[in-house]
């Protein structure tokens, strides 16, 4: 039994590593085909409305195709290309995509009859107006309510600013506009002033780039009903519709060109003092000129002198026309 069972497991192990073998092959095919299909696959960029043709190459020398012998297919299946397919396949087997709408992005492959072996591939990327924004929420106060989003796609252009407004829900088209009315590109978020409380509103935003606007995203919010909050808003909202801002210009102007008249004085007193400031006469001259005289007469003596009987720790010293001078520290 021992020695049958010896070629059993070696067969069986053949078997498996000749299993593996082949897995490893058709992995390795498989990649080298998606890299070669890859290598030859043309990119187009174009803008959605736009047209563009796609040019089908054949396998001969000369590379012309017929009509008759092409076959398109998109993103791996005719779909609802194969309704326009007469339309849009001309004589020489090229294909005519007419106003191109953002379903007609992806990737293009041309088969000729009768190998139906693909020959050429692109890739078609259309440019559009900005898609919907995500994680659109609003989030209410009284008469106050904030506007949050965020951007996952631009349709291939930079986003240029936001647009939002706002309405009560039970009325029809009477929007109104969020100020500003172009919000900044790199902002998520915006208050919206003016409500009242107690109420629902719909709120729409979307962004815009540089093919026009893009998918509104609609949501809906009731405010609060809170006093406190309504006084204080009122009370900082208070005029701000009415108020002109030439009034703020104008005292930034006043402010600024005070504060310039008083720098220009200070400036012009301090060069002025540097300037004309009265030389040394020569009274201090002599002054500074006494003291190391005095300092490095021998008859000046700089150390202490202890105290006598009338506690004098100063002695009287005598020139020589008998002039007492009576030493003083300095």
């Amino acid at each position: 039994m021992r020695r049958q069972s010896r070629p059993r497991t070696l067969a069986a192990y053949d078997a498996s590593s000749l299993q593996r073998v082949q897995l490893v092959l058709l992995l390795l095919s498989t990649f080298f085909h998606i890299y070669c299909a890859l290598e030859n696959m043309q990119q187009l960029t174009v803008d959605v409305g736009q047209n563009v043709t796609l040019q089908c190459r054949g396998q001969g020398d000369d590379g012309q195709v017929s009509s008759a012998s092409v076959a398109w297919v998109h993103e791996g299946h005719m779909g609802g290309h194969i309704r326009r397919q007469s339309d849009r396949v001309r004589p020489d087997g090229s294909l005519a995509l007419v106003r191109l709408h953002r379903d007609d992005a992806g990737v293009y492959e041309c088969s000729v009859e009768p190998e139906a072996t693909v020959t050429t591939r692109f890739k078609v990327k259309v440019r559009t107006p900005p898609p919907a924004l995500v994680n659109v929420s609003v989030q209410p106060s009284s008469v106050l309510a904030l506007l949050l989003w965020e951007v996952s796609d631009d349709g291939g252009y930079p986003v240029e600013h936001f647009e939002a407004r706002y309405k009560l829900k039970h009325e029809k088209d009477n929007w109104h506009s969020v100020t500003p009315e172009h919000i900044p590109f790199n902002v998520r978020q915006i208050d919206v002033y003016h409500l009242h409380a107690n109420t629902t509103y719909l709120f729409q935003i979307w962004a815009t780039n540089r093919l026009g606007p893009g998918e509104v995203t609609e949501r809906e919010a009731k405010t609060h009903h809170d006093t406190e909050e309504i006084e204080l808003a009122r009370h900082l909202l208070e005029g701000a519709e009415t108020f002109d801002t030439r009034v703020w210009v104008a005292a930034v102007v006043v402010v600024m060109g005070t504060l310039a008249m008083l720098a220009g004085g200070t400036f012009y007193l301090l060069y002025k003092e540097c300037k004309f400031s009265p030389l040394l006469s020569d009274d201090d001259d002599e002054i500074i000129e006494l003291v190391p005289n005095i300092i490095l007469n021998p008859a000046y003596d700089v150390e202490q002198l202890e105290l006598d009987e009338n506690f004098n720790d100063h002695f009287a010293m005598r020139i020589n026309n008998n002039t007492v001078v009576q030493p003083v520290r300095v």
